[in-house]
């Protein structure tokens, strides 16, 4: 009964299109990844004495959509963010651009985010986090260099891509 099970499950992955091209042993240990994780920490925020929540400047404005215009031709893409103002402001003109919603996910809980991004099979994700979440996030999807992202730091776009089921990063600017 578990081999019809294991040949079902297979048969339907084939279906959907997430079969890796290599043969694999057993279902438990088949991963489909996202085509592409897009991870940008928000733009640049509005410093305000005892605000937890604050806005973008009109740089971060400006990065934002530089973001969408950098990856507006993207298709068959997710975008996350945490619950704060800043990271929903930074990738609201690229979901415009898309035409598709901001999917909300908490800061506080970065494997969720994970297991969310991976469950999107070939398609592009895109998550937009903090200084001290992003780096985490990086790890947490396998990359072993440390990435570092200091409190003054903004516009760098960490793009994972996945080659023999290994995460390679690669990173670029968007913005000025």
């Amino acid at each position: 009964m578990m081999r019809i099970k294991n040949i079902l499950i297979i048969l339907l992955m084939a279906f959907w299109g997430c079969v890796p091209s290599s043969t694999f042993s057993n279902v438990e240990d088949f991963q489909c990844y996202p085509e592409s994780v897009y991870l940008i920490r928000h733009a640049e925020k509005q410093i305000i004495k005892g605000e937890k929540d604050p806005e973008l400047t009109r740089g971060g404005f400006k990065r934002a959509a530089a973001l969408a215009d950098s990856l507006g031709n993207i298709q068959n893409g997710v975008i996350y963010s945490s619950e704060f103002k800043r990271t929903q402001q930074t990738v609201n003109p690229l979901a415009a651009t898309w035409g598709t919603k901001v999917n909300i996910h908490t800061a506080n809980d970065p494997e969720g985010q994970i297991q969310r991004a991976l469950k999107h099979c070939g398609k592009m994700v895109i998550i937009a986090g903090h200084s001290n979440t992003v780096p985490n996030l990086i790890s947490l999807f396998g990359i072993e260099k440390p990435v570092v992202i200091p409190d003054d730091q903004y516009g760098e776009l960490y793009l994972i891509r996945w080659e023999n089921n290994k995460p390679n990063l690669t990173i670029s600017q968007v913005g000025n």
